[in-house]
């Protein structure tokens, strides 16, 4: 009797014991980040038949487990990557919003003082004065189209560094994912029925929420305890014990764009950069493709159609002296380099691939109708960047906004001569089709170099041209505001020589543009322009600020219902403790009792 009796209480004391250091243990990980309720799990030990009837014989400790509910794991995981992207997208389209909105920083108060000085430029033409400060806010505007373009530029490495971050916290993860994957198939291997290694368990999903964090993950679980995590499109990121590397590199046609590759077994690496999705760095990537990249080649694209517009205008006008270019032949006859703005002909960016095979050289420089009649005006400027691909015979040019495509032809250089001199062996490349126009720019190749099958190149039109417009004059004296063109009685024109410092028609002129509607196939003026531009990034701000918000609400939600079930609660372990500690004292008392029974007894039979 003494026996069972001391037998039950034992196990009873072995069992309380480890609620009490399993209470003890939730206690001192309250704050710990990641950590799982544990609670015991006992069970009847099997009843002993004597004496005609069972006989209990106390409780065993069968299992130490953790509150776990694998549906809100996963949606948790969800919410967090869901968050994470649009939030980040969000905070980066804010400063590119403020940015251009900002009268401080942006374009229209620039822009409208600029045409305010032409104005009175027109008023008083023969104003020193009032030339000087319509070359001063000249100056002002173009600063504030080089300051905003650098402004994107300093974006855009943040962003290059902000996702070159993100790839080495993912790899970090997925190294010590794999490292724990090993420990818990270890842990989990060594023990018998369903003993699981709990806090090992606990630090692996903290870190598959951090990793959800930066990039959308898919967790597949295995028998053996270890999970895959895929990202993309089924790119294996952690397959068991090993994981696999994601890179940061340079695309192969524009150096300054990163792209997100993944190493392959061959040692090679796979650019998965359109396969991503979710986390901060999808929110990284959808910045810089909807509202960076947009926004500066938007921006180059209104300081690109006003150089090409205003200088068309200047170059027919006359200036204070009486120089000017009365057949508007510029390099034919006439005064060469009276353009407003030193902005035509400046050199396009296009950049190689770097797996062309040819050394086919290609140029592109902005023109218009007033320089080379197989140019075009602002009307026909595009935002976006165009790729001249060569197929082994023909070459093309498609628009990578919508993979429009041009079919070119190769064209000698005729008559009238280009502003800057170029190589004999130079030729153009104009659309097979008369009626089609190139978006504003002309397009030369070296025929002394030769191009090889599915060779191309990236041509960014208006990616840079609000970094590179520039103030082309510095005298006032020198800003054509007249004509010097005059009617006779019978309605012929005719020129009249030496200055004609009164007349403004050319500054009236110049003065039009303003209200023109020059830009987007002459729709829009710039000031509309511009307005377009920053309504468009104001709407996706304030589209990602809504999506921000019910994302953020949704995973409050998720964290909640998640902290209801895996959190400790101290009043509820300090309940436990209490109750634990006076089991364990019962059955101490108990153990005590037996010992007293069997004392009895032995001094009975003495």
């Amino acid at each position: 009797m003494s026996g069972g009796l001391l037998g039950t209480a034992v196990s009873g004391l072995m069992a309380f014991q480890r609620s009490l250091e399993t209470t003890s243990h939730n206690i001192s990980n309250v704050n710990t980040d990641g950590y799982s309720r544990q609670r015991v799990e006992s069970a009847t030990r099997p009843a002993q038949f004597t004496g005609g009837t069972y006989l209990g014989q106390g409780v065993d400790v069968k299992n130490i487990t953790r509150s776990y509910d694998q549906f809100l794991s996963n949606q948790l995981r969800s919410s967090q990557s869901a968050f994470s992207e649009v939030e980040k997208y969000q905070k980066l389209a804010t400063q590119v919003d403020n940015l251009m909105a900002d009268p401080a920083t942006g374009m229209s108060p620039a822009l409208k003082e600029f045409f305010n000085a032409v104005h009175s430029a027109s008023d008083d033409p023969s104003s020193i004065p009032a030339r000087q400060v319509m070359l001063s806010q000249t100056e002002i505007l173009n600063s504030r189209f080089n300051t905003m373009n650098s402004r994107f530029e300093s974006l855009r490495t943040e962003v290059n560094k902000d996702m070159s971050g993100m790839i080495d916290n993912i790899n970090t993860y997925a190294a010590t994912l794999a490292n724990l994957n090993s420990r818990i198939a270890i842990d989990m291997a060594r023990s018998t029925g369903n003993q699981l290694p709990n806090d090992l368990l606990d630090q692996r999903d903290l870190l598959l929420s951090k990793l959800s964090e930066l990039v959308d993950v898919a967790i597949i679980p295995k028998d053996d305890g270890m999970v895959n995590v895929f990202i993309g499109q089924g790119q294996a990121l952690v397959l068991d014990k090993n994981n696999t590397p994601l890179v940061l590199q340079n695309n192969s046609l524009d150096p300054n764009k990163m792209e997100i590759a993944i190493k392959t077994p061959t040692g090679g690496t796979q650019v998965i950069t359109d396969q991503m999705s979710g986390g901060q760095l999808t929110g990284a990537l959808k910045f810089r493709n909807e509202i960076l990249d947009p926004a500066q080649q938007k921006l180059g694209s209104v300081a690109a159609g006003l150089a090409m517009e205003f200088n068309a205008v200047h170059a027919k006008g006359f200036d204070l002296d009486g120089n000017g270019d009365p057949l508007d032949q510029k390099g034919a006859l006439g005064v060469l380099g009276n353009d407003y703005f030193k902005f035509i002909g400046t050199q396009i960016p296009i950049s190689a691939s770097a797996k062309n095979t040819g050394n086919l050289t290609v140029s592109a420089t902005f023109n218009d109708t007033n320089i080379n009649p197989t140019g075009a005006s602002a009307a026909d400027l595009d935002v976006s960047d165009y790729l001249l691909q060569f197929d082994g015979t023909n070459y093309s040019l498609v628009r990578v906004n919508d993979q429009k495509k041009i079919d070119l032809q190769v064209q000698a250089i005729t008559s009238p001569p280009d502003p800057v001199q170029v190589p004999a062996t130079n030729v153009r490349l104009v659309p097979v089709n008369p009626a089609v126009k190139l978006p504003g720019i002309d397009l030369k190749i070296d025929s002394a170099t030769l191009p090889l099958a599915g060779d191309e190149f990236l041509i960014r039109p208006t990616y840079s041209a609000a970094a590179k417009i520039t103030n082309n004059l510095t005298d006032p004296r020198q800003i054509a505001l007249a004509t010097n063109q005059a009617t006779d009685s019978a309605g012929n024109v005719y020129y009249v020589n030496g200055p004609m410092a009164g007349d403004n028609r050319n500054a009236l002129s110049m003065m039009s543009i303003e209200s023109k509607s020059v830009m987007m196939g002459n729709t829009s003026t710039f000031q509309d322009t511009y307005g377009q531009i920053v309504s468009a990034i104001g709407t996706l701000t304030h589209s990602a600020n809504i999506s921000a918000a019910a994302q953020e609400a949704l995973l409050n939600n998720t964290k909640e219902a998640s902290q209801s079930l895996v959190g400790v609660n101290l009043d509820e372990e300090a309940a436990n403790l209490i109750k634990y500690q006076q089991a364990y004292q019962a059955a101490a008392q108990v153990i005590s009792v037996a010992n007293t029974l069997f004392d009895n007894l032995l001094n009975a039979a003495r």
